[in-house]
């Protein structure tokens, strides 16, 4: 803030050694000439420096703000997530893009108009040391151009969400056509997707235009509106001095001064325009960078028993359970079976405490518990692994301190003891885990749920992208397991692997039948 209040002091000097220059041949100082070059141009060195110090300052403080800002929203936006994967898409932009929107125009903005203000004071300072009556003119003719931005500030918003809006729309679509760019080219319609490109670049750009262009517009009449009110005082001051009643030294001061003046008012204006464009990201930030209070889990304890106790829900009027009720002791190995969109993945939410029942509840030992309980207790393997582009050890243990043993008995329990290796835990796992076999990566989160030492595996159709023999391994692997409880759902489990199961459900009509195992 110092340095960029001291690099507005550039201007105000400029406006002196410029007035000066006219006083030296006014007075007709010819021996003051190269002593008076020799202090200014040592005055154009400091300030040198000085816009390099504010520069780097600057920048330093938009990496301090940038560090904390974006640590904050990215842990807001985790922290309220409902689903994985959720709003993904539009997360990201809002990161990439917004965000960056907001560093623009709003931070480098604030320390933009820090310079600006000092400025318009020196130099006003100066003027007014010169001749006070006509700085007072200059200024009163200033005041009307001043009220032009509020005239569009509410369009700018406007346009500056549209934009917003237009270029999620389009992150989104650029992503699906990356994520499924292989598959197009596969069904060789590379080009099939051509209008939903076309038509989302054109209503993002069209958007951009349309804000550069309110942007300009605003600008354009503020620029003429001030130089309409700056022309008049100019010719009061001429008259002056051809009358004899200013100093030409006095009117050069407060003329070159008074085009500072405007433009440094017309730099505040314009910048405090753009400032008024991130309003809506602002409003959004300030949501974000309060991490919500979540519920604080109980201390864990074994898992005795998980109930569904005549438990009813609905989606939107849509009836998907009704009076539906489930009891798993510890050590139960569980399947669900039912025909895909009948509500076995809400079964498992409504475990997780993600979604909450119509009627009925569940409960763990016979009591009601938090979802944050539900996070100690329950470990998830879903039909799409989550992996992150990281070690494989960053990968089991999320970031959390580890010893080696307790990594190598998670991998030796989840069916992977080759990679308990230091080689192995330190290799990388690239974007979707694509240098990994599917069932590496379903071990891999298996084994993740052992290193937390979850009580209970649930397991939402995770061997149904798998070959047979790896689901039956990895089947095998964790029914075989004596710690661990597990209730799974999938839409059809090969006849061989039934019999690993102590009980087997089909869910029909939001009911629960018990089925035979073979």
């Amino acid at each position: 803030m110092l340095a960029s209040l001291l690099a507005g002091l550039e201007m105000p000097f400029n406006t002196f050694t410029y007035s000066f220059f006219f006083y030296l041949i006014e007075k007709r100082l010819a021996s003051w000439i190269v002593p008076a070059i020799v202090l200014i141009l040592m005055g154009y060195a400091l300030f040198a420096g000085l816009k390099y110090w504010q520069t780097r300052i600057v920048n330093r403080n938009i990496f301090q703000i940038n560090l904390a800002l974006k640590t904050q929203v990215v842990q807001h936006r985790m922290a309220i997530s409902s689903s994985i994967g959720d709003h993904e898409t539009d997360n990201v932009s809002f990161f990439m893009n917004d965000l960056k929107l907001l560093e623009d125009n709003y931070w480098r903005q604030i320390f933009s108009l820090l310079g600006a203000g000092t400025m318009v004071i020196g130099t006003l300072g100066y003027a007014l040391y010169s001749n006070v009556l006509v700085t007072l003119v200059f200024l009163a003719f200033m005041v009307v151009p001043t009220f032009a931005p509020k005239l569009f500030s509410r369009s700018i918003q406007v346009r500056t969400q549209q934009w917003s809006q237009q270029n999620q729309t389009l992150s989104a679509t650029v992503h699906d056509l990356f994520h499924g760019a292989l598959l197009l080219k596969r069904y060789t319609v590379l080009h099939g997707f051509d209008s939903r490109l076309k038509s989302s670049l054109s209503g993002m750009e069209g958007a951009n235009a349309r804000l550069k262009n309110q942007l300009a517009l605003s600008n354009a009449v503020i620029g003429f509106l001030f130089m309409v009110f700056s022309d008049i005082p100019i010719g009061l001051g001429i008259y002056l001095t051809i009358t004899g009643r200013l100093q030409l030294s006095q009117f050069v001061a407060i003329q070159y001064s008074s085009s500072w003046i405007l433009n440094g008012f017309n730099q505040i204006v314009a910048g405090w325009n753009t400032i008024t464009s991130t309003k809506a990201i602002r409003q959004q930030v300030a949501q974000d960078t309060t991490t919500p209070a979540l519920p604080q889990a109980s201390t864990a304890a074994a898992v005795r028993t998980v109930e569904l106790q005549h438990v009813t829900f609905a989606y939107q009027d849509h009836p998907i359970f009704q009076d539906l009720s489930l009891q798993v002791h510890q050590g139960d190995k569980v399947l669900i079976r039912g025909r895909s969109g009948i509500g076995k993945s809400t079964l498992i939410r409504l475990l997780l405490q993600e979604e909450t029942p119509t009627a009925g509840c569940a409960l763990v030992n016979g009591q009601a518990y938090t979802q944050a309980d539900a996070d100690q207790w329950f470990g998830v393997v879903g039909q799409t692994p989550v992996v992150f582009q990281d070690t494989v050890q960053q990968n089991i243990t999320l970031g959390q301190p580890a010893s080696v043993q307790s990594l190598q008995s998670a991998l030796a329990m989840a069916g992977l003891p080759e990679l308990a290796t230091t080689a192995s835990l330190n290799a990388s796992i690239s974007e979707e885990g694509t240098n990994f076999s599917g069932g590496q990566l379903k071990r891999l989160e298996i084994a993740r749920a052992l290193f937390f030492n979850r009580k209970v595996l649930l397991i939402d159709e995770g061997t149904a992208s798998l070959d047979p023999a790896t689901a039956l391994a990895i089947h095998r692997q964790i029914l075989a397991n004596p710690q661990l409880t597990v209730i799974e759902v999938d839409h059809h489990i090969p006849a061989d692997i039934l019999p690993l199961y102590t009980a087997v459900y089909d869910l029909q009509a939001g009911q629960l039948t018990p089925a035979t195992a073979n």
